[in-house]
């Protein structure tokens, strides 16, 4: 996620735009720019990618809500109190990106110490005898299990319709890889043993939990661990039939024999190119829509009159 980015215009959406509405307009850019259309064209793949890349943004409920705060509070994110290290007894306070090295810099700057040297500002306000341990307590740490987390990730559909790898961000802070199982659906989650908080006291991590969101496909369309799509033939092909390519969901492209006199709607199965998950393996159906001529001459027209007139088609 990068709030210095306008996913929001990247996508040509407004601000306020709906969950639908950006869902809609991640269709149309992703059919519009998808690498299949444009025979590796770099550009077009690199719109493609930036286009995915605002959808798993925007189109994660909770994930655009961290990109807009951050987009209105630019600072947030960039700095903050923190705990380093641990000495017996207590710990040290890191004041992280806030340009205060210590606790003494911090109230020095705060209570107006900053003309003197920046090591007696707490001597000044507490006495020379102050112990930040004096002030805060001290505290004993027993190990103990660290807390589960969960994230969220929107993955590309074909990565979750084939199963694969990806990367994520674990609940220390460092990247992994991490199995994504064939046919997994929006919601469900993904537990990774060990990577969640870290254990206070030395104890053992919590686990990680990712939790599933599979963007929509351009082209694709799940029931369950079945497919649909949909494909294009002139009226020509339609009356006297013809052979077209199919692409499927694992990328492979298969014939498919289009008989002679098939109307528009027709659906074609295709047995066992749907999803392959543990639950079973699923079908391809392919719809059949027919395109017709948008410019033809006023012969043209003649001509195909005197032709519907001859087979008894009504006009």
């Amino acid at each position: 996620m990068d709030p210095k980015k306008d996913y929001y215009k990247i996508l040509g959406v407004s601000e306020n735009a709906t969950d639908e509405e950006i869902k809609r307009a991640y269709r149309r850019l992703a059919k519009e720019y998808h690498p299949d259309r444009h025979g590796g064209d770099k550009a077009a793949e690199e719109r493609f990618k930036e286009i995915s890349e605002a959808y798993s943004v925007l189109g994660d409920p909770q994930k655009r809500r961290e990109y807009d705060m951050l987009r209105k509070n630019p600072f947030m994110g960039q700095g903050g109190f923190g705990f380093e290290g641990q000495r017996p007894g207590g710990y040290r306070v890191h004041f992280e990106g806030t340009g205060f090295d210590n606790i003494g810099d911090l109230f020095s700057n705060l209570f107006g110490f900053g003309g003197r040297s920046r090591a007696r500002g707490m001597e000044d306000l507490f006495g020379g005898d102050f112990d930040f341990e004096d002030l805060f307590g001290r505290t004993q740490t027993r190990a103990a299990r660290g807390s589960d987390v969960e994230t969220r990730i929107t993955i590309p559909f074909e990565l979750a319709a084939n199963g694969g790898e990806t990367v994520i961000t674990s609940g220390t802070g460092k990247k992994i890889k991490i199995k994504i199982p064939p046919g997994i659906e929006s919601g469900k989650r993904i537990r990774i043993r060990g990577q969640g908080a870290p254990g206070p006291g030395g104890g053992e991590p919590g686990d990680l939990y990712v939790r599933i969101n599979v963007a929509p496909h351009p082209e694709f369309e799940r029931k369950g661990n079945d497919i649909y799509s949909n494909a294009y033939i002139n009226i020509a092909q339609a009356i006297l039939g013809t052979e077209i390519e199919v692409r499927t969901v694992d990328g492979k492209k298969v014939k498919l024999k289009i008989p002679p006199g098939t109307s528009g709607g027709k659906i074609f199965r295709l047995p066992g190119m749907g999803i392959k998950s543990d639950t079973g393996k699923g079908d391809h159906y392919v719809r059949i829509h027919i395109t017709v001529p948008q410019h033809l001459t006023p012969e043209q027209l003649k001509e195909f009159k005197e032709w519907a007139r001859k087979v008894g088609l009504q006009f």
